[in-house]
């Protein structure tokens, strides 16, 4: 049987085998579910002192229990994450009540709203999105709850279309094309293998950037902004056209209400953010259905701006540094992206 003290005992050998200080490290709490151990550190700094150099102290843990995986997490960032969650299912369910969603929508909504429960009573289980993907992936989906998709072909939209689907959405996945300078062919494998493997229906939508690349090659802007600002009227665009009523994006730092807006009767849902995933947990659920993570900032343009003006790197760096405040990313996995940029 694990147990706190048990654990300690372990960490405490296993670091003085492996040459770092004497620390006794303290553990809040833990919670083991189908060979997966997690433990929840009371800070950063001891779940440093669990996780030790590289991860050497954690790893060799894993193997003395002989144990599929263990994660440690700060029960700091924990308080956050439950919070987030907190606003989230609040925000939904104000919607809910009030009839702000429309009759159509009223079974996926409420599956999500459900899900989003779920992940409340236990934000350190980051298994739970994952196996509601993979019992829901296949479930007949609801004709009138029609959803457009913004796929990118990157890890964020890939989750949200792979989300949305389990959810019980008609999806329709739309994907704005400007040019292999924005969008390279290993996004568009990814787009393939994706639409494939869970059977949707997808369209490119060929669109005019030249004016933004243009600028950004001439180092006049950032292109980021004005990218993204462009690809949202297009999607809009798009659901006036195929007469639908939920646009969802692939967006991790929206959180809260911010998360799912309604404007002119039509509503946005960031899924990641709204359901407060991490960057691993998305990972391990796109993984499945052929999606290659793409290293760095797959974007060429953004590539060639920060090339030719470093002075918008910071700009870049920025995005990577928010999405670590909000515990999205691990500071290994931001220090990687910077490192690239």
């Amino acid at each position: 049987m694990i147990n706190k003290e048990k654990l300690i005992q372990e960490i405490i050998q296993i670091r003085e085998e492996i040459g770092h200080d004497y620390v006794e490290p303290e553990i809040k709490e833990i919670h083991y579910e189908d060979d997966e151990l997690t433990i929840i550190a009371p800070d950063r700094p001891e779940k440093s002192i669990i996780i030790g150099k590289g991860g050497w102290v954690v790893g060799k843990l894993r193997e003395k229990l002989g144990i599929k995986s263990i994660h440690v997490i700060s029960y700091t960032d924990l308080i956050l994450k439950e919070y987030q969650l907190e606003l989230s299912v609040k925000h939904l369910e104000k919607l809910l009540n009030k009839k702000q969603i429309p009759e159509e929508y009223t079974t996926v909504f409420t599956n999500l709203l459900e899900l989003l429960k779920r992940k409340q009573e236990a934000p350190y289980n980051n298994n739970i999105i994952q196996k509601y993907v993979e019992k829901n992936i296949n479930r007949e989906n609801i004709p009138e709850a029609k959803a457009i998709i913004a796929l990118s072909g990157g890890v964020d939209s890939s989750f949200s279309t792979v989300m949305a689907k389990a959810l019980g959405f008609n999806v329709k996945s739309i994907t704005i094309d400007p040019g292999t300078i924005i969008l390279p062919k290993q996004f568009k494998y990814n787009i393939q293998n994706l639409t494939e493997a869970i059977n949707i229906e997808h369209e490119y939508v060929p669109t005019d950037m030249n004016e933004i690349i243009t600028d950004a090659l001439n180092g006049k802007i950032h292109p980021c902004g004005r990218c993204s600002k462009n690809i949202h009227t297009k999607i809009e665009e798009q659901l006036e056209k195929e007469d639908t009523t939920v646009m969802i994006f692939g967006d991790l730092l929206s959180t809260g209400s911010q998360a799912i807006v309604k404007h002119n009767d039509k509503i946005r849902i960031n899924l990641p953010a709204l359901l407060r995933m991490e960057k691993s947990e998305i990972k391990n659920i796109i993984t499945k259905y052929n999606v290659k993570k793409i290293k760095g900032y797959g974007c060429p343009l953004i590539v060639q701006v920060h090339k030719k003006y470093p002075q918008y790197k910071s700009f870049s760096i920025q995005r990577v540094l928010r999405e670590t405040r909000a515990g999205i990313l691990e500071p290994g996995e931001a220090l990687e992206l910077i490192r690239t940029i």
